[in-house]
């Protein structure tokens, strides 16, 4: 059963040693995206606190964390180091589980949650048994409505990180040709998560998302699928610092 989600952005930016002075243009997302994050994997911890433990001994097993991100399906074995040198500075992020080798094909959404676990494990060291047992996933399309479906209805208390990018559009000096549509199409993402309703994802136009660029409409389905009801919602930060629509939020069970 889905118990929490984070929703956050998916840019290299987020990475601050890439930056370099301009890091502190995104202190605020970052320091967003580690509450939401934090909070979600909080909640899990909570859960298999008051739960039985497993067989093994290890309360955790009944609480699992899945990180998906957008793009072709696939799962990826992202315990390992992960190196940002293909982004113009050999930032390594230190391995979860040590002694898991270095995959230098992770797509890069998930190489920036890998980012945010390692800064959530600096702050909260209580967390790193959840992430080096997470599940690391891309999705788009009727896989991600499969995925979503498949969490719901899992015994575990489920935990999501969801990273998607908003329209793409946005001024002139943004990646793609600017568009006055973008800015409503990422207020109409920004008013769904803070509803608490993820049905009301669902209703944003997937057509329109794809034309300006944004990736959430590849991943939208599976908290729709995957929480089955209202829930609470939060927008922590909203923004278009670069040109593209970014959030941070949470949605948590009730």
């Amino acid at each position: 059963m889905l118990i929490t989600t984070a929703v956050v952005p998916g840019p290299p930016a987020f990475v601050a040693e890439l930056m370099g002075s301009a890091a502190h243009e995104l202190d605020d997302m970052r320091n967003a995206a580690d509450r939401a994050v934090s909070r979600a994997v909080s909640d899990l911890v909570r859960v298999s606190a008051g739960s039985p433990p497993s067989p093994s001994g290890s309360a955790s097993a009944s609480a699992q964390l899945v990180v998906v991100g957008p793009g072709q399906p696939g799962e990826f074995d992202a315990v390992g180091p992960v190196s940002f040198a293909s982004f113009g500075r050999d930032v390594a992020i230190p391995a979860l589980v040590k002694g898991h080798p270095y995959d230098r094909h992770l797509p890069t959404p998930i190489m920036v949650a890998r980012y945010l676990a390692s800064r959530d494990i600096a702050t909260h060291p209580g967390h790193a048994e959840l992430w080096a047992s997470a599940r690391w996933i891309t999705t788009c399309g009727g896989d991600a409505t499969a995925l979503g479906e498949q969490l719901g209805a899992d015994g575990n208390a489920v935990g999501l990180i969801l990273v998607a990018d908003g329209a793409a559009c946005h001024g002139p000096k943004a990646p793609r040709a600017q568009d006055a549509r973008a800015r409503g199409y990422d207020d109409g993402v920004c008013t769904a998560l803070a509803s608490g309703q993820p049905s009301r994802l669902a209703e944003i136009d997937g057509d329109l998302g794809d034309a300006l660029g944004a990736t959430g409409a590849q991943v939208w389905p599976v908290l729709v699928a995957a929480a089955g009801s209202d829930g609470i919602g939060e927008v922590l930060w909203a923004g278009a610092p670069y040109g593209v629509g970014w959030a941070v939020a949470s949605w948590r069970r009730p």
